[in-house]
């Protein structure tokens, strides 16, 4: 710990605690600019971009504070500064934050009651990129493998009387508008789809004969994305998509859903129909030809589609 570092980020700390302890998190303000004490949240967001900071961060255990703020707010651009800290936070995977923050439950428990409760989409977005960090890093790059996390685990796991995790981000991609939003949730959503695929027919499930079925996913929600998907890929063809037209981001990662829906099994051909796989195949010969007309040069990115469409298009031959 540099003390250059510890004088930058004490003052923001110490103004965040003060307005916690005294219960002024929540000042009233006459125009729609940020609160002071969201302009001193707006502060740690920056600086929790910067590893060493982020680990006198994490090191005070400030986490937990940020948890208390989004509990305790009232308002919407808190939850969304306090949860984009803690995203910021989690980003240094290496040097051991992420891993502290992702066997915190109660972050997990503090997502899943968002998603079960909050109607802003950027409060959304911050916790979207949070998961998604946890998601990624759940990879073992260099094997190609799932590891399983006990905490994403549990928070996957249905609960009695409430909607899953699986079925939130359904409404959610099919129901937004906001661009950045839906890519985020389509990332996510992918992730969710390889990790329970690799945890439900892990072999040491298989030895407890837990892996009859994928119970973090319900057969209506991943039906409801391939409709979805399938209707977003004919618009995307047409250029026509969310967003300002044409949005290769969201068109990739669609395709890119659907194809671990499909190649994990979560959804047959028989679940589709062959109306719905030739509405698929022609949705994605339009793309390309789109992309074709196009006049953006996007070389890379037009390769990863076109990849996806041949690795998507394969999948749904032989399943028909």
């Amino acid at each position: 710990m540099e003390p250059n570092e510890v004088l930058v980020i004490s003052p923001i700390m110490t103004k965040i605690l003060d307005d916690v302890m005294n219960n002024t998190i929540d000042t009233p303000m006459d125009s729609d600019d940020d609160t002071p004490f969201e302009r001193s949240l707006c502060a740690a967001w920056d600086v929790c971009t910067v590893k060493g900071y982020a680990t006198i961060f994490s090191q005070s255990n400030f986490h937990r504070v940020l948890i208390k703020i989004i509990t305790m707010t009232r308002r919407q651009r808190t939850r969304e500064l306090a949860m984009g800290t803690l995203a910021n936070m989690a980003c240094h995977w290496d040097a051991g934050i992420g891993p502290k923050l992702c066997d915190d439950m109660d972050i997990f428990r503090l997502c899943r009651s968002i998603l079960w409760n909050e109607n802003d989409a950027k409060v959304l977005l911050e916790t979207t990129r949070l998961l998604n960090i946890f998601f990624s890093c759940s990879i073992d790059a260099s094997h190609q493998t799932i590891v399983e996390h006990e905490n994403i685990t549990e928070f996957l796991t249905p609960v009695s009387m409430a909607p899953s995790v699986f079925h939130q981000y359904t409404l959610i991609i099919c129901n937004t508008l906001y661009s950045e939003l839906l890519l985020k949730s389509l990332e996510l959503m992918t992730r969710i789809v390889v990790y329970t695929n690799a945890i439900t027919h892990s072999i040491s499930r298989k030895k407890q004969h837990l892996s009859e079925d994928n119970r973090y996913m319900d057969k209506m929600d991943t039906l409801a994305l391939v409709n979805w998907g399938s209707d977003r890929l004919e618009e995307e063809g047409r250029g026509v998509g969310v967003g300002m037209g044409f949005h290769r981001g969201i068109a990739k990662n669609v395709m890119h859903l659907l194809w671990a829906l499909i190649a994990y099994g979560v959804v047959t051909s028989a679940d589709c129909g062959p109306d719905r796989i030739q509405c698929l195949e022609q949705s994605m010969s339009r793309l390309v030809s789109y992309m074709q007309d196009d006049d953006i040069d996007n070389k890379l990115e037009d390769e990863d589609i076109q990849n996806l469409v041949y690795a998507l298009n394969a999948k749904l031959s032989m399943a028909s």
